[in-house]
């Protein structure tokens, strides 16, 4: 276990030295969003959690530059190690973003004015999650089997998923108003039952696809 938390400060390490880019990006991407969705505040706790699933590849690529899993083999470094050490950075990073996404609701709401009840405000960011952790189950098992150079397609996988919500909001009658939404008008266990089902499917997302990592990382040639 120790091994596999010094691999992942190690990816935390790599990633900060290019990582003013990804996060001017993603500032980006998530200005536009809220824009897209009228300044509603909930509008960024559904897409910030998102952001990194846009960036799985890096740390692919920067394998395949610097021929790092060449020196990974060579290094006293199981390959379990490896992958386990990626996935629980990117976990952090997707932990980080969802915290983000909470405050960022919360400032917005504040500095515009617009009212925002805490419990859609977590609902919408553990929906936000659970789908991150989807993209990422599906994309980190082919990155790992096939390496960046084979399986970069899968980048454009939650563009897909992004971009296609956000073009169909752009249609006259498909702009989604989330202020006249009163969650108390839900059943009293809806919301506690929505968030235990989200954490249970990021959860098995997370388990699962790092135990096809690992099993297909074993067995890849270099």
């Amino acid at each position: 276990m120790t091994d596999t938390m010094g691999f992942a400060r190690f990816e935390l390490t790599s990633f900060r030295v290019n990582a003013w880019p990804m996060i001017l990006m993603s500032a980006l991407v998530a200005v536009m969003t809220w824009v897209s969705s009228r300044q509603e505040p909930i509008g960024l706790a559904a897409v910030v959690p998102l952001l990194p699933v846009f960036f799985v590849t890096y740390p692919f690529l920067t394998d395949e530059r610097g021929q790092h899993d060449l020196l990974y083999a060579t290094l006293p470094i199981r390959r379990q190690t490896v992958v386990l050490g990626r996935y629980i950075f990117f976990l952090a990073i997707q932990l980080a973003s969802g915290i983000l996404a909470l405050g960022l609701v919360a400032a917005t709401a504040a500095a515009t004015g617009r009212s925002l009840d805490p419990r859609l405000a977590a609902l919408a960011t553990m929906a936000s999650l659970a789908a991150g952790s989807v993209l990422l189950a599906i994309q980190l098992p082919l990155l790992f089997w096939l390496g960046f150079a084979k399986s970069r397609w899968i980048a454009l996988l939650p563009m897909l998923v992004f971009l296609t919500p956000v073009a169909l909001m752009q249609l006259p009658g498909g702009q989604v108003r989330f202020d006249s939404f009163d969650p108390t008008a839900l059943p009293p266990d809806f919301l506690l039952a929505a968030g235990g089902a989200l954490l249970s499917v990021s959860a098995v997302a997370w388990v699962v696809s790092a135990l096809v990592s690992v099993r297909v990382y074993a067995g890849r040639r270099f």
